[in-house]
């Protein structure tokens, strides 16, 4: 059987994981402090894993509207078991399945995820099924993430977005072939001599924005 702990934040937020599979770090945080939409919107979370997006935005955004979609079964459950610790059942739906094949096309006011990150370039990934799918590109690429956003967003919708930096340019290279357009954007650093590992996006389906670049974020001076 799984072992899970719990990590508490000083809201009472209580959130289980399991010991030896994908464990959050600082990104999903950084995103929900990232997002700026309106409360009363639609917004889907791709890839939900244990649940922390959906928590925290109903949490600290106080979104009432949230869908959660995970296409592993044993982080679905731990996402089921995290809504039901912070009595989040009803604000949040959860969905199990595959992205590629969720049918509620335009439906979304924002979709909001923290994906996995790497490509598969032949290089040595963990043996750990949880922790491979969800942090290489096994079941969802960039490709059909910025894709099934077009699909699935309402026109003018929202997209936000927390990846790692060397992909900046890929990113805008598979959001322009779709006619999908960068807002804003901010680059997080460790501190002031670090190279930058993460940005986050904001970008928009059927609206033409001029790229606002944000001033940085150093995670040491800001108390990540």
């Amino acid at each position: 059987m799984d072992t899970m702990d719990l990590t508490s934040f000083e809201d009472g937020t209580n959130i289980y994981q399991y010991k030896n599979g994908f464990r959050f770090s600082v990104d999903p945080l950084l995103l929900v402090d990232f997002f700026n939409g309106n409360p009363d919107k639609k917004i889907l979370d791709i890839g939900s894993g244990c649940g922390i997006i959906p928590i925290l935005l109903a949490k600290k955004k106080n979104m009432k509207n949230i869908t959660g979609i995970e296409i592993q079964k044993k982080s679905f459950e731990l996402f089921q078991k995290n809504l039901k610790e912070n009595n989040l059942q009803d604000k949040v739906r959860t969905v199990l399945g595959d992205i590629n094949n969720f049918k509620e096309g335009n439906s979304f006011d924002y979709i909001i995820s923290n994906p996995p990150y790497m490509n598969l370039d032949g290089k040595k990934i963990s043996d750990n099924e949880n922790k491979k799918i969800s942090r290489h590109e096994i079941c969802l690429n960039l490709s059909s993430f910025a894709k099934n956003c077009k699909r699935l967003l309402k026109p003018r919708g929202e997209i936000f977005l927390v990846h790692r930096s060397f992909r900046f340019l890929e990113i805008v290279r598979e959001f322009e072939n779709l006619g999908l357009s960068i807002s804003n954007v901010k680059f997080v650093y460790f501190n002031r001599a670090s190279n930058s590992n993460l940005v986050l996006i904001q970008a928009s389906k059927g609206r033409k924005c001029m790229p606002n670049f944000l001033p940085p974020l150093f995670l040491e001076e800001n108390g990540y």
